[in-house]
C-alpha cells in the first residue's frame, strides 16, 4: 500500500477515530486499533469498539491500493507535529510495520493483520428513519444530556430518550432528579416513529464529531438494537440500551401557585455565588424564598458560615420556600439563552424552568427536603 495524504485531512480522520479506537478498558493491541483501508479510490479510516463504530473518509492519492490495520496512542501527536504539509504511508506486501514520511521525518510502527479487525458494519433502511441537520442535532444532544444518570444500576436512565414522530423530533434526558426536554419541528414529516435510547457516552462523541460551521445533513436510522447517523464524510453506529423508557411527560408539572420572571444573568449570578459555599455540602443545597417580586436565595455550611444573595423578579401568585440544588439548576440556566427565564412551582412540587417566549425547551428539577 502507498497513499500521499495531506497532513491536515490525516489529523482530521485521526482525531475521529482515535479515540474510539483507544475506548475499550483492554490494552489488547489487536482489540484498540484502527483500519485505515485504500480500496476502490477511496481513503477509509474505522474504529470500533464494542458499544460503537466509526467510517470516516478522507481524502487523498492511492498509488498502491491495501489495507493497515495499526494501534499506536501517539500516531495522532507525532502526525501533528511532522514537518510537512504531505505525508506518505507506505506498506510493502507482507511487511509487518508501516512507513510514514513527511519531509525528512521518517516514522515506522508495527501493524496487524487486517483479517483481525472487526469492520463497522454499515446498515440502512429503504427509506432514511430520520433527517435533520448537524447544528439541530448537537443543540438536541448539549440540551439534555447533562440531565442523564451515571449510576450503572438504573441503565435506563443513562441514555438520551430519541422520541420522534409525524414532524417532531424530541430528545429527554432524566436521573429521577431533573429533566430536561428539547424539541424541534422536522421538515419532512416521518412514516414511522422512531423511539431508542441512545447511551450517553455514545451521544456525547457524536456530538464532538459533528461539524458546526456549517450545516450538514444528519440521516438517522433505527434497527433493532443499534442506530446510526450518517454526515459528510463521516458514519457512526452505536448499540442502544434496551428497555421501556418511562413516560417522562407524566412528571413535567402543569398545576402551579407562584410564576417568576427572572433576568437569566442576574439570577445565574444569584445562583453561582450562593453555590460556592453550597458546593461544599453534600447536596448542594439552596434555599429559595419566592416573595413579593423578588428571590432571596440562601445557603450554609456549618464550618464556613452562610451566604445570603437575591434576585429581583416579576412575581404572579403566592409565595414560598423551597430548596434545590443548585448544581443542578447552573446546569440549566448555561443551556438557556434567552434573556428571561420562566419559574413556575407550587410548594413541595417540581419547578418548571423555560426560557420565556420559547416552548422548545422545557427543564424540571425537584425540590430537596430540609430539616
Amino acid at each position: 500500500m502507498k497513499l500521499k495524504i495531506k497532513k491536515d485531512d490525516l489529523n482530521k480522520g485521526l482525531q475521529a477515530v482515535q479515540k474510539i479506537a483507544l475506548n475499550k478498558s483492554n490494552n489488547l493491541s489487536h482489540e484498540n486499533g484502527f483500519l485505515i483501508k485504500a480500496l476502490n479510490n477511496e481513503i477509509e479510516m474505522q474504529a470500533n469498539d464494542y458499544n460503537m463504530g466509526i467510517r470516516v473518509i478522507i481524502p487523498g492519492i492511492i498509488e498502491e491500493p491495501g489495507e493497515i490495520f495499526i494501534s499506536n496512542p501517539f500516531l495522532q501527536d507525532l502526525i501533528r507535529r511532522l514537518p510537512s504539509d504531505d505525508i506518505v504511508l507506505t506498506q510493502k506486501e507482507a511487511d509487518t510495520k508501516v512507513t510514514i514520511t513527511g519531509n525528512k521525518s521518517k516514522l515506522e510502527f508495527l501493524t496487524i493483520n487486517p483479517d483481525d479487525f472487526d469492520e463497522v458494519n454499515m446498515f440502512s433502511n429503504d427509506q432514511t428513519s430520520l433527517i435533520t441537520d448537524s447544528i439541530t442535532l448537537k443543540n438536541l444532544i448539549d440540551h439534555t444530556i447533562f440531565a442523564c444518570s451515571t449510576e450503572e444500576s438504573r441503565p435506563i436512565f443513562m441514555g438520551t430518550y430519541i422520541d420522534a414522530h409525524d414532524n417532531e423530533l424530541s430528545m429527554v434526558a432524566t436521573d429521577t432528579h431533573r429533566l430536561a426536554l428539547k424539541t424541534v419541528t422536522l421538515e419532512t414529516p416521518l412514516a414511522e416513529p422512531v423511539r431508542a435510547i441512545v447511551p450517553s457516552k455514545m451521544l456525547a462523541e457524536i456530538s464532538r464529531q459533528l461539524p458546526v460551521d456549517m450545516p450538514q445533513t444528519v440521516e438517522i436510522n433505527s434497527m433493532r438494537n443499534t442506530i446510526s447517523f450518517k454526515f459528510g464524510n463521516v458514519y457512526i453506529n452505536t448499540r442502544l440500551i434496551e428497555g421501556e423508557y418511562p413516560n417522562y411527560r407524566r412528571v413535567i408539572p402543569t398545576a402551579f401557585s407562584c410564576a417568576v420572571t427572572v433576568d437569566k444573568d442576574e439570577f445565574t449570578g444569584a445562583v453561582e455565588r450562593a453555590s460556592i459555599i453550597a458546593n461544599e455540602s453534600q447536596y448542594h443545597l439552596i434555599n429559595f424564598v419566592f416573595d413579593d417580586n423578588h428571590i432571596v436565595l440562601t445557603s450554609q455550611n456549618p464550618d464556613y458560615g452562610t451566604v445570603e444573595d437575591y434576585s429581583s423578579c416579576v412575581m404572579e401568585g403566592d409565595g414560598l420556600s423551597i430548596s434545590f440544588n443548585g448544581t443542578f439548576l447552573l446546569d440549566i440556566l448555561k443551556h438557556c439563552h434567552e434573556k428571561e427565564i420562566s419559574l413556575q412551582i407550587k410548594e413541595n412540587s417540581p419547578l418548571l424552568v423555560k426560557e420565556k417566549g420559547n416552548d422548545s425547551y422545557t427543564c424540571v428539577v425537584t425540590p430537596m427536603r430540609t430539616r
